[in-house]
């Protein structure tokens, strides 16, 4: 099968789980000899922008542009829904695939999917968070503009078909038949591979870490909270922090670390690209979100490699842990249950804490093995195409 897949962003340019999974997506794909085309964002990657479409049969093609929130405006978004869409056309033209995949929209526009829609090619989107609300505005204003642009021929518009969609969780199914209109969606979650390696000994004294991307809703601030209150009990507690994210926030983040005088508990240890680098050497992930967290890609991965979970008692993370069983769920924004649930494991006795890891590494290997998934994600899109080719003939 000859696969498209459309993302804002490719590996090794990443936010988060959602542009990691899509890749290990397509790489197994790939092993399992179907040709796979990847058109995605210039973000991070100038020098590749300017690449003929035709580089897209020997790699990644780096080239859609992305639009510039920092100066919005209608003369920038337009511009780069036109480019974007006819760079889509040319990548069908030239791949003429059997489907197309889209992972991450957010930031490149509508427009490839418009292409793919007015072509007339079977899709499918598998959604690792709520993008689509950034485009589909609920007010009159929203609603205006975007009947305009389906009106005028020299816009990039049209009614987004958000059909056939793979789902990461239980909870999205309902929000994406609601929210999006989405008639047929598949539940699959995300998978990783279980490491080779056994579980470490626990470390004396423990050691927690922070992974992912440093923005609000990430919960990084309760965790510096929490550190105060844990700290107090136990000086020795220390917690580094993995991830990127706006300078500005990162330093007002420094701020408060200073003024509760945490600067020998707490430490930046900048973006990882790779987990299996840097979880084997930590106890405990803390993952107190505050977002709508469609599945929680660190999660497993934390699990699978025998780290103790605590993570906020809604939406993915609650699908994938029992708490006090294979990890602990803690109420969302409170910087005291995350505190207990942090001084909780100092309580443990050693076999204590390490049934709940073994029992972490056992869900992750019982539920969310990467090839289980991938197996079940190939025969999805094999019958999605398929059942598309077989209504056109109809």
């Amino acid at each position: 099968m000859r696969i498209l897949c459309i993302t804002n962003l490719y590996p090794p340019y990443f936010e988060g789980g959602y542009e990691i999974s899509v890749k290990d997506n397509m790489d197994y794909l790939s092993r399992q000899g179907h040709d796979i085309y990847i058109l995605t964002g210039n973000r991070r990657s100038s020098d590749l922008q300017d690449a003929p479409v035709s580089a897209i049969i020997t790699r990644p093609l780096r080239a859609l542009h992305f639009i510039d929130y920092q100066h919005p405006g209608m003369r920038n978004k337009h511009r780069v829904e036109k480019h974007n869409y006819a760079l889509t056309l040319s990548a069908l033209d030239l791949v003429t695939p059997d489907l197309v995949y889209f992972g991450n929209q957010k930031g490149i526009s509508l427009a490839s999917v418009f292409a793919v829609q007015n072509q007339g090619y079977p899709k499918v989107f598998d959604i690792g968070d709520f993008w689509p609300d950034s485009y589909i505005g609920t007010g009159l204003k929203s609603k205006a503009y975007r009947w305009l642009k389906r009106q005028l021929p020299f816009t990039v518009g049209g009614r987004l078909d958000l059909d056939p969609v793979i789902a990461v969780s239980d909870w999205m199914i309902q929000e994406l038949s609601k929210r999006y209109q989405s008639r047929h969606i598949y539940h699959i979650p995300r998978g990783v591979a279980l490491p080779i390696q056994q579980i470490g000994p626990i470390h004396k004294p423990l050691r927690f870490v922070f992974a992912g991307r440093i923005e609000v809703n990430k919960g990084l601030e309760l965790c510096i909270k929490a550190s105060h209150q844990v700290r107090d009990l136990h000086p020795d507690f220390g917690l580094d922090v993995y991830g990127d994210g706006d300078p500005d926030y990162i330093d007002h983040l420094n701020a408060q670390i200073e003024n509760l005088r945490l600067g020998n508990n707490i430490r930046f240890r900048g973006k990882y690209h790779d987990v299996s680098t840097i979880l084997p050497d930590y106890d405990v992930l803390l993952m107190p979100t505050l977002a709508r967290e469609a599945f929680g890609r660190i999660i497993i991965e934390a699990m699978s490699y025998g780290l103790i979970v605590i993570a906020t008692d809604a939406y993915g993370p609650k699908e994938i842990i029992d708490s006090g069983i294979n990890g602990f769920l803690v109420q969302a924004s409170s910087v005291s249950a995350l505190a207990s649930a942090i001084l909780k494991l100092y309580e443990l006795r050693e076999d204590e804490f390490n049934a709940i890891r073994d029992k972490a590494r056992n869900t992750v290997a019982n539920k969310y093995e990467i090839n289980k998934l991938r197996a079940t994600m190939e025969t999805t899109l094999i019958n999605i195409s398929n059942e598309y080719y077989h209504s056109q003939r109809g």
